[in-house]
């Protein structure tokens, strides 16, 4: 049988090309972990309200690392990102729109955020006035400051949500663990799915986490269960809640 070799010249340009790819900046984006921002600190106040303090413990909001849309990884970068296996490539279209410059996602991702913070306040409020357990809280919505500079988004509502319950009503709710928590809240209680699960489950996991509370509706994505760590998955504040209560069964299935 006939073998077709390629030519010198051929083989070179394809080298060229190769180690060209290398080097270029390529349309993706890189995921990695992030800080966590402990809620159960000064971070959060409810103005005219004396809320609990915490010498041991943490409730933490998680974040991911993520390449800004004017900055495009070259071949190399996108390669190791790839082969190291925590973090995560996606096409940049996954995050950011066609065009969008790095202030224009800051300042949509800002708005999430302030959305997000309304939203798990008035979700914490909700729960606590339905839950025939604690006082009616006298405060409003507006009443909750919560100062996280430099993060965007909406995967911190629930973490926000339940730092507002535990802080004003049930510090027991903490028990001296550290809780690590994502994901998207509505008003009414219901919690959303969120991106970059498995970096956020390593960063809970740098700050020495041992619970990880996710939206279910992320479940199907989890592969990083790091030692020690329990992990629940909830639909709505009120089983967020009872996984912390131990009043429920709310593991997510590993894969």
């Amino acid at each position: 049988m006939p073998v077709k070799f390629i030519s010198r010249p051929t083989f070179f340009f394809f080298i060229v090309l190769s180690l060209l790819a290398l080097f270029l900046p390529l349309n993706f984006i890189i995921l990695e972990a992030g800080p966590t921002t402990n809620l159960l600190s000064d971070k959060l106040k409810i103005l005219g309200v004396n809320l609990n303090s915490f010498d041991h413990g943490a409730l933490y909001s998680t974040t991911v690392y993520v390449t800004s849309p004017g900055e495009h990884p070259n071949g190399i970068g996108v390669l190791s990102a790839w082969i190291d296996g925590n973090r995560v490539v996606l096409p940049t279209a996954a995050l950011y729109k066609k065009g969008e410059s790095a202030q224009s996602a800051l300042e949509r991702e800002g708005k999430a955020m302030a959305i997000s913070k309304i939203d798990a306040a008035l979700a914490a409020k909700n729960y606590l006035n339905e839950s025939g357990i604690y006082a009616k809280p006298t405060w409003h919505g507006a009443d909750v400051q919560i100062d996280m500079k430099k993060v965007g988004g909406s995967s911190a509502g629930l973490a926000f949500a339940l730092a507002i319950i535990a802080k004003s009503a049930d510090p027991n709710l903490i028990n001296d663990r550290k809780i690590a928590v994502t994901g998207t809240i509505t008003a009414n209680g219901q919690v959303g799915a969120i991106g970059g699960i498995d970096q956020k489950i390593l960063g809970a996991a740098k700050s020495g986490a041992s619970i990880f509370i996710a939206p279910r509706a992320n479940c199907s994505e989890i592969s990083k269960h790091p030692q020690g760590m329990e992990i629940f998955a909830v639909s709505n504040l009120e089983q967020a809640v009872g996984a912390l209560q131990n009043t429920g069964i709310f593991a997510c299935p590993r894969k």
